[in-house]
């Protein structure tokens, strides 16, 4: 009788990018995937303590450092890469990073930003502030898919996904918002015209695309429109939840949990497609 065979195939490693917050989408995603089995690249933009929020400084939080360790005390792979995703410098050394795990299989591009854009109305946007918001939102995505465009099926494996979070852009209340979907659009476009590019190398390209999830981010966002509106920002955050049907906000597990679906086999005739994780709010 012959002996067992042994998988020697490498170690498939997930990358995801901006997944150094605590309350973030980008950590749950790392420790989700890491839980499937997959080696995680955790990008943060910043390494330094400074650069995590006061309450994350209080509790010794550490940033992409910190979900590394959560991922290796589960008994998981991990490693943490710090730098800014519209640098090339910051795309090969995420390529690095993951071959010293395995071979890339999934790349997260979950980066995001709402700060000074968000700031105007959308015909109001200095120049420059527009730029680098779509900066940040596209050029990692565009230009840096896991540091290269393969060209062989064989360098191929596993898939790409972007993330465009759901923002309701028709309301007057919306309206300091709007730059943010003329990003999130571009994304959307991308990710199918890259599934097209790439499906004969056997690469998915699909978005998650997710409703209102409590983050630190939506925490500033929330901040600001109480400060527009002069309402409340739990009057804000309750009139959000009443238009969502399902009558509550989302969780970074259930979006995470949609990331996972899509990394998996069961979703293998899947790509182009943007899954929309927010509750009905589209709907309504």
């Amino acid at each position: 009788m012959s002996p067992p065979s042994r998988d020697l195939s490498p170690r498939p490693v997930a990358v995801v990018t901006g997944a150094g917050r605590r309350r973030g989408i980008g950590r749950a995603m790392a420790l989700q995937l890491a839980d499937e089995g997959y080696g995680v690249v955790v990008h943060e933009r910043r390494s330094d303590p400074a650069a995590c929020t006061p309450t994350e400084q209080r509790d010794g939080w550490l940033g992409a450092t910190s979900v590394v360790e959560e991922i290796r005390a589960a008994g998981g792979h991990a490693v943490a890469v710090a730098g800014d995703i519209t640098l090339s410098s910051t795309a090969h050394d995420l390529v690095a990073a993951a071959a010293e795990l395995g071979s890339i299989a999934v790349l997260v591009n979950n980066h995001g930003s709402a700060g000074e854009a968000n700031a105007h109305l959308a015909h109001g946007t200095p120049g420059i502030a527009l730029g680098r918001h779509l900066a940040r939102e596209r050029r990692f995505a565009a230009h840096h898919h896991v540091g290269r465009r393969p060209r062989h099926r064989h360098e191929c494996r596993g898939l790409a996904f972007h993330r465009a979070p759901v923002v309701r852009c028709g309301p007057p209340s919306a309206a300091p918002l709007r730059r943010y979907c003329v990003s999130k659009a571009a994304v959307e476009r991308l990710t199918e015209q890259q599934a097209l590019e790439l499906a004969r190398l056997g690469i998915r390209v699909n978005c998650v695309a997710p409703g209102m999830t409590p983050t630190d981010m939506i925490d500033g966002t929330l901040e600001r429109a109480s400060g527009r509106s002069g309402l409340e920002r739990t009057e804000i955050e309750a009139r959000a939840v009443r238009a969502i049907p399902l009558r509550r906000l989302a969780t970074v597990e259930d979006i995470a949990e949609a990331v996972v679906f899509l990394a998996g086999p069961r979703s293998s005739y899947v790509t182009g497609q943007i899954l929309t994780v927010d509750g009905g709010m589209t709907l309504a």
